[in-house]
């Protein structure tokens, strides 16, 4: 959920940058301070919340925190807001954290719209996290001239073809028990990017064959982590419903 916010906010509003100085390429190196906090801590915060159903003291003890955290890095160089404020981030993690309480209820009633969602959220960071580290390693980009910065328009490509290839990934393990229906998401998602790469807008720096086959085994990958999470998912209802 946070990815979808960061998309709006971070990378197509360029609300922030982060200065975390381990990647040679500046905008990369702005995506890699910004998924420390997205992929690992807020969501880490998130769950503790949901799980230990922690009350408005605790929330407003995290978010406070975070935005304390946010005003550091600010004085340390780390971290420049453009037009975003810090109290954006505290109502915005005040937020998030209700509603991850909000949403862990609904998934133990079972409700499949919002097990469907979870899956598609959870398929998209895993898609968009690998994307951007085939892009990191130089092995491929996307190019629609969508910004002049070409690396800014990576990610803003690789995100909302992320969007589009996890859905596909949640709707077949959602909707297909089989694993050899399912196991034609990874080939859907592959030939979803053939037009692009034969229209110049997907560059390959590898041989395609090598890229192909990479492809296909992380595609297999990222659909047997959103199978694993489509169980849990169903255990952590049925074990409430009982």
């Amino acid at each position: 959920m946070i990815y979808v916010f960061e998309f709006f906010i971070m990378v197509w509003w360029n609300s922030y940058e982060y200065f975390p100085r381990v990647l040679p390429i500046r905008y990369y190196d702005n995506v890699v301070g910004a998924t420390v906090s997205n992929l690992l801590i807020v969501p880490a915060l998130g769950t503790l919340v949901a799980v230990y159903r922690l009350r408005w003291g605790w929330i407003v003890l995290f978010a406070t925190s975070l935005v304390s955290v946010e005003w550091l890095f600010t004085q340390l160089n780390i971290y420049e807001p453009h037009w975003w404020k810090k109290g954006y981030t505290w109502i915005g993690l005040v937020f998030f954290f209700y509603l991850i309480r909000i949403w862990l209820g609904q998934l133990k009633e079972g409700h499949n719209s919002f097990r469907v969602i979870s899956l598609w959220m959870q398929a998209w960071s895993g898609v968009g996290t690998v994307l951007f580290i085939m892009s990191v390693l130089g092995m491929r980009y996307y190019q629609i001239g969508f910004f002049e910065d070409m690396y800014r328009d990576d990610v803003f490509t690789s995100s909302i073809m992320g969007i589009l290839k996890s859905g596909v990934f949640a709707v077949f393990v959602a909707w297909f028990k089989k694993a050899k229906w399912r196991l034609l998401a990874p080939v859907l998602v592959f030939a979803v990017d053939l037009p692009l790469y034969y229209a110049g807008i997907l560059m390959v720096n590898i041989p395609f064959w090598i890229y192909t086959v990479m492809y296909m085994v992380l595609a297999v990958l990222l659909l047997w982590w959103n199978s694993y999470a489509y169980r849990f998912l169903k255990q952590l209802s049925d074990k409430h419903l009982l």
